[in-house]
C-alpha cells in the first residue's frame, strides 16, 4: 500500500517524493490538478518552461504512488487526469469567453468550455498514463516510458477526431529561440517528445529502491543535459545570422473588430475601415495586401458592392482576404466555404484570381454538431451566436492542403486559423512543389485579449520553424505580422492612424524573407524520425527496467 512508500536517492528530495507518492483519492487527484495548472505557465505568454520541470516530476512520483495501490490503473488514470483537467482548465480557459458576450442568454452553459473540455481533453492522458503502468518500475526506465506514453498521447490527441494539438509540450520553446530550432528536424512532436523527457528527467532523482545506484539514477538527468547543450549549440548556430529580405512588399491589415461587434455590423462600416487603409500612403503598386480570416461581414466575395469598392482601390495590388461564400448544389439549400480568395483590380468583373477552401474544420464552430454526435442540433443550441449559426448548418471542408500559386506572385501555402496548429498540413501541401512562404490568416477576437491569442500566435510560428517558410499572419485582434523561416519575428503590425471608437485596427508593411534552406522535417521522411525515436525510447527502457 502507498503508506509503505520509502523513498531513496538525493536526500534533499526524499520527503517531497514521500509526501506526494503516499496521497490517496481527492487529495491527490487535487494535487495533481495544480500541478497541471502550474504546467500551464510553460506556455505562451509567458514560456516559462521550468514550470514543467517541477510540474511533470511531480506527476511521476504521484504515479510511483499510485503503482503501490492494490487497484494500481484506477489510480494513475484518475491522477493523470486530474493533472490534464487541471492544464487545459488554466491553459484554455479562454474557450469560456464567447459565453459571456451575451451572458443572458448563455451563462448558464458555460460549464460547458469550463469543466466538459478540460475533463474531456484529461482523459486521454489519463488513459495512456494508465498503460504506461502497465510497464512502470521504480527504477530511471520509467521516465522513458512516461515520456513514450505522454508523447504517444499527444500524437493522439493531436489526431482524433480532427484533432486538437493545443499547447504541444514542444511548443513551450520561444519560437525563433535555439532549442525550438529543434523542430525544423522532426517536427512538433518530436521536440515534444524531446521535451517532455528533458522535463521529466529530475524525476529518477529519486524512487523507491533499497539500491543505492546514484549513478542509473543521475543518468536520465545527465542526459537530458547532454541534449539540451547540443540542441540549443545547434540551434543557436542555425539562427547565427539574420533572414535576408526578399523585393516582394506585404501590407497587412487588420481592422480590429470586436467579435460582439462583428455579429451585428453590417458589412459596410467594416469594408469601409479596410478602405480606408489602402490609402494609406506608403503602399505601393506592386504590394500584396492582406486581410483577416472573414474580414468583412457577409459574402464579401458574392456582394457587388464590396467587390466594386475593393476593385476600386486595389489598383495595382494584389489582396489576399478571407470570406465566407456559398455555392448551391441543389434548389433547396446552400453549402457554405471558409475561404481564402486572392483578388485583383478586376475582381467585380472576372472574381476571385485564386481560391482555398479550409478543409480542417473546427468541431462545433465550423464542423456542424449534427454531423458527428447526437443531437447535434440541439447542443448547438447552447453554443453563442456565433458559434451556434455555425454549427447549425456547418462549413463543406474544402479540397485538402495545397500551395496557392496564382502566376502573378510567389506561390504560397494557405492556412486558416485552425489549420496553422497542425503541422502536416503544411508539410503536405509544400512536399511537390516547393512554395515560397506561408500566409495564415485567423479570426482571434474569439479568443479574447489575453494567453489564447498569444499560444495561437505561438504554435503558428512552429510552422515556419518546420518548414522554413516565412510566414505572414493577419489576425482580427491577434498578432499581426511576418515571421522569418526560423519562426523569428520580422515585423509586428502597429496600431493604424485612427480607428472606430473599440476597435484596435493594426497596419504593417515590410518585405518578405528569403525562405530558409529546405528542412529535414519538410522531406518525405521528415515525420517518421518521430517514430524511430519512440523506438529508441522504448530500447532505452527496456535497458534501464529493474524490478
Amino acid at each position: 500500500m502507498s503508506e509503505a512508500v520509502r523513498s531513496h536517492g538525493f536526500t534533499a528530495l526524499g520527503p517531497l517524493h514521500e509526501s506526494l507518492a503516499r496521497l490517496k483519492g481527492w487529495p491527490a487527484a487535487g494535487t495533481a490538478g495544480l500541478f497541471g495548472a502550474l504546467a500551464a505557465f510553460a506556455f505562451a505568454p509567458f514560456h516559462f518552461s521550468a514550470a514543467l520541470a517541477v510540474s511533470l516530476p511531480g506527476l511521476i512520483w504521484m504515479i510511483d504512488g499510485a503503482r503501490a495501490h492494490r487497484r494500481w490503473g484506477r489510480a494513475v488514470a484518475f491522477r493523470s487526469w486530474a493533472f490534464g483537467s487541471g492544464f487545459f482548465l488554466v491553459s484554455m480557459h479562454w474557450t469560456a469567453l464567447p459565453f459571456l458576450v451575451n451572458p443572458e442568454q448563455h451563462l448558464a452553459f458555460i460549464w460547458l468550455p469550463l469543466i466538459v473540455l478540460p475533463a474531456g481533453m484529461g482523459l486521454i492522458w489519463g488513459g495512456f498514463m494508465a498503460m504506461a503502468g502497465a510497464f512502470w518500475s521504480a527504477s530511471p526506465s520509467r521516465i522513458f516510458v512516461f515520456a513514450l506514453f505522454f508523447s504517444i498521447a499527444e500524437w493522439t490527441r493531436g489526431h482524433l477526431f480532427g484533432g486538437f494539438p493545443w499547447n504541444l509540450p514542444g511548443t513551450t520553446w520561444i519560437p525563433g529561440g535555439a532549442f525550438s530550432q529543434a523542430a525544423s528536424l522532426g517536427g512538433v512532436y518530436w521536440l515534444t517528445l524531446l521535451t517532455v523527457f528533458v522535463m521529466s528527467a529530475p524525476a529518477a532523482l529519486v524512487d523507491t529502491r533499497d539500491a543505492r545506484g546514484l549513478g542509473l539514477r543521475l543518468s536520465p538527468s545527465f542526459g537530458a543535459v547532454v541534449l539540451l547543450a547540443i540542441g540549443w549549440a545547434w540551434g543557436a548556430e542555425r539562427i547565427a545570422a539574420p533572414s535576408p529580405l526578399t523585393d516582394q512588399p506585404v501590407v497587412i491589415m487588420d481592422a480590429g473588430v470586436p467579435q460582439s461587434e462583428w455579429d451585428r455590423l453590417e458589412s459596410a462600416p467594416v469594408l469601409n475601415e479596410y478602405v480606408r487603409m489602402l490609402t494609406y500612403p506608403d503602399s505601393k503598386p506592386g504590394d500584396i495586401v492582406v486581410w483577416p480570416e472573414g474580414a468583412v461581414p457577409g459574402f464579401l466575395l458574392q456582394e457587388a458592392e464590396g467587390l466594386d469598392a475593393i476593385s476600386s482601390y486595389i489598383g495595382e495590388r494584389t489582396l489576399v482576404v478571407g470570406a465566407t461564400r456559398y455555392e448551391w448544389f441543389t434548389q433547396d439549400t446552400p453549402v457554405y466555404y471558409n475561404s481564402l480568395a486572392v483578388l485583383d483590380s478586376k475582381a467585380n468583373q472576372t472574381g476571385p484570381v485564386s481560391l482555398y477552401d479550409k478543409h480542417r474544420l473546427v468541431p462545433f464552430g465550423e464542423l456542424a454538431a449534427v454531423d458527428f454526435i447526437p443531437f447535434g442540433r440541439q447542443f448547438a443550441s447552447m453554443l453563442p451566436p456565433t458559434t451556434q449559426r455555425l454549427a447549425a448548418s456547418g462549413f463543406r471542408p474544402g479540397g485538402g492542403p495545397t500551395a496557392v500559386d496564382t502566376g502573378t506572385m510567389p506561390p504560397f501555402v494557405a492556412l486558416i486559423c485552425y489549420e496553422g496548429l497542425f503541422p502536416e498540413i503544411t508539410r503536405q501541401a509544400n512536399l511537390t512543389d516547393r512554395a515560397k512562404w506561408i500566409v495564415l490568416i485567423s479570426n482571434d477576437a474569439w479568443f479574447g485579449g489575453g494567453m489564447g491569442p498569444a499560444q495561437h500566435y505561438a504554435q503558428n510560428r512552429y510552422r515556419a520553424i518546420e518548414t522554413g517558410l516565412p510566414l505572414v499572419r493577419a489576425a482580427n485582434r491577434g498578432a499581426s505580422g511576418i515571421v522569418d523561416g526560423y519562426g523569428r519575428e520580422t515585423m509586428r503590425t502597429l496600431p493604424a492612424e485612427t480607428a472606430p471608437e473599440g476597435w484596435t485596427a493594426t497596419y504593417g508593411r515590410d518585405r518578405i524573407p528569403e525562405p530558409a534552406p529546405a528542412t529535414v522535417f519538410q522531406t518525405r521522411f521528415g515525420a517518421v524520425l518521430f517514430w524511430f525515436s519512440l523506438c529508441i525510447f522504448a530500447i532505452l527502457a527496456f535497458i534501464s527496467w529493474r524490478r
